[in-house]
């Protein structure tokens, strides 16, 4: 409600922004770089705290929740997840360190990640980044949505996160957020516009304001910031295939 938010103290990158997220629906921020897209979702975290105006959950005051409630309640899937060097099966118990083994496992199974387990040495309890064991960008991001789907918060908060996947990556990150975001409350922050068709709301953010908000199809017929970004975004998928066909 009313939410300003400045890093400097003087300029503004969040103003007077409103909006209601209905629980158990997927909204999107999109918009040009340095909007406020990442800046707001932080702020619904509470990584900081608005210099003016509320964040509320549930009707509660992000300020007045515990904190240890206030991370359970809430998970962050980043754009560049990285690993702690320890074994899969800690880098996942770390969304619910209680868990046990089969828990593990079939969170890893909804994340996609068997493939992954299959050509390790010691299945979960090979250590990442020990003895030449590396992942990739979107091996590691599975990895990471495994542990989102076994920490089970209500709310989801996705931060441009194929942004580092190869195309065979991206199938797979995508299918397993299916399976995260399964009766949660999602919000996503994204470049690639492919990824927030399916949203029930779409925020377009530019400036630290709302300036176009509603579905992909209301957005896509009205003429305005994300009608362009679209266009542009469709361009760019053409360019890259034609690219690839000549490379081929």
């Amino acid at each position: 409600k009313h939410v300003s938010f400045s890093y400097d103290g003087e300029t503004d990158v969040i103003k007077d922004l409103s909006l209601k997220v209905n629980p158990g629906s997927t909204v999107a921020f999109v918009g040009p770089s340095g909007g406020g897209k990442t800046t707001l979702a932080n702020l619904i975290a509470r990584f900081f705290d608005p210099k003016s105006g509320s964040v509320l959950i549930g009707g509660e005051n992000a300020k007045d929740i515990p904190k240890n409630e206030l991370m359970n309640t809430v998970s962050f899937v980043f754009q560049n997840s990285r690993l702690i060097k320890a074994s899969v099966l800690d880098n996942v118990r770390l969304g619910r360190p209680e868990a046990d083994e089969a828990d593990v496992m079939k969170a890893l199974e909804a994340a996609q990640c068997s493939d992954i387990i299959e050509k390790l040495p010691r299945g979960i309890h090979t250590v990442i980044g020990e003895k030449g064991v590396y992942l990739s960008g979107g091996e590691q991001q599975r990895i990471a949505i495994a542990r989102a789907i076994l920490k089970d918060s209500p709310i989801i908060i996705l931060d441009e996160a194929t942004a580092f996947a190869d195309p065979d990556n991206e199938t797979k990150v995508q299918a397993a957020f299916t399976n995260l975001s399964k009766g949660k409350t999602v919000i996503m922050i994204a470049h690639r516009l492919s990824t927030v068709v399916h949203a029930d709301c779409i925020y377009v953010l530019k400036d630290g304001e709302i300036v176009q908000s509603g579905s992909f199809d209301q957005l896509k017929a009205e003429q305005g910031v994300f009608s362009k970004m679209w266009s542009d975004y469709q361009t760019s998928v053409k360019w890259k295939v034609a690219r690839r066909a000549e490379n081929d």
